[in-house]
């Protein structure tokens, strides 16, 4: 599952071992649901849920022998945004970030990611349903008659590439499973008495024309608030621009080199950044990046060098990294480099880049 997309399905991103893609880097593990319940507070506890604002939460491990650890493998994260309150979350994911609209309840908070109403289109089509607005607004009666509009629009023109062609049946496939996540929903409440998040995971789907909610592999866990240090809560989207090779040295042809993403353990793995556009300096500007590995900070305040190539000066992006163990989990390692373009005049511009390998 760690296809970014498939023919006529909606983007979703999942974590797998299928290392050998390695174009994207996401998703929905198929981790263990366990409700924990924590140990009680050695003070009173204030939290109220309209309060989240600014905190910072990560899944209450419970090992087998009934220990209890915090693991930001999956974390959570609240902030304001124009006076709304939104959350980050990451499904337990390796390397996705995803946005969720938050709202106060009787029951604490509801958060769901923003309606994709051209993605809930083509699954009534693909399920033998009618795509109409007030179809759509029965599903997420949050969207505004202009989205619906757009909406169909969009899903009328990618239906219209297989209809009736020999992809037809592949985009009924992919449209309409049980698998097709198209909103993630997350049930927030507080327990006083532990002073931690009750955190529910769910997921929309459309099966035959049938609006569904279900459990992400996650399911309801205890929450409790991050004291793990600084953790990384962006969405990494490149998965091709940064890739790991077995030895040292930048690639003679970048355009046909390929990841090495199975390595030894003791080994050293070597990363370099070949996207194409980030290869030569620009006149005015500056570079600088820092890496994180599974979501925590490895080395900051680092500059690309620039060295000597066949057309001029390029940058070259070097990132070396000796794995002494074999990966604890089928999701390997994940290592993203944080880079900022500044240049004189202009908003830094800022890019998240990710690359996977599995140590045996």
């Amino acid at each position: 599952m760690m296809l970014r997309s498939i023919v006529g399905a909606s983007p979703r991103l999942t974590a797998a071992a299928a290392l050998a893609a390695l174009t994207a880097l996401v998703g929905c593990e198929d981790k263990p649901s366990k409700l924990s319940v924590g140990t009680a507070p050695a003070v009173p506890c204030d939290l109220k849920a309209e309060g989240l604002a600014g905190t910072e939460w990560v899944i209450n491990r419970i090992n087998p022998d009934k220990t209890e650890v915090p693991d930001h493998a999956a974390r959570l994260k609240f902030f304001d945004e124009g006076g709304k309150l939104k959350a980050k979350y990451n499904v337990m994911s390796v390397a996705a970030m995803y946005t969720y609209d938050c709202e106060v309840t009787p029951n604490g908070l509801t958060c769901k990611e923003p309606p994709k109403p051209k993605d809930y289109c083509q699954a009534l089509v693909a399920g033998k349903a009618e795509c109409t607005p007030e179809a759509l607004k029965a599903i997420a009666p949050d969207l505004s008659d202009e989205a619906i509009a757009t909406g169909i629009k969009e899903a009328n023109e990618v239906i219209a590439k297989f209809k009736g062609g020999p992809d037809w049946g592949k985009f009924e496939f992919n449209n309409n499973n049980l698998g097709n996540k198209l909103r993630g929903i997350l049930y927030v409440k507080v327990n006083d008495k532990q002073c931690n998040l009750r955190v529910t995971d769910n997921y929309m789907t459309i099966y035959n024309g049938k609006k569904l909610e279900d459990s992400n592999p996650v399911g309801t866990n205890a929450f409790v608030k991050n004291g793990l240090g600084e953790l990384l809560w962006e969405d990494c989207k490149d998965t091709t621009g940064f890739i790991p090779l077995g030895a040292e040295g930048f690639p003679a042809d970048p355009a046909k080199a390929q990841p090495v993403v199975l390595h030894p353990a003791g080994s050293t793995v070597h990363y370099y950044v070949l996207a194409a556009d980030l290869q030569a300096p620009v006149e005015g500007c500056s570079y600088s990046y820092q890496t994180w590995l599974g979501g925590k900070p490895l080395a900051k305040d680092l500059k690309p060098a620039e060295v000597d190539g066949p057309a001029g000066k390029r940058l070259e992006w070097h990132v070396s990294q000796t794995f002494d163990a074999p990966s604890a989990t089928g999701d390997g390692e994940v290592l993203a480099l944080d880079l900022t373009k500044t240049c004189a005049g202009k908003e830094p511009e800022k890019r998240l880049l990710c690359a996977q390998v599995m140590v045996k």
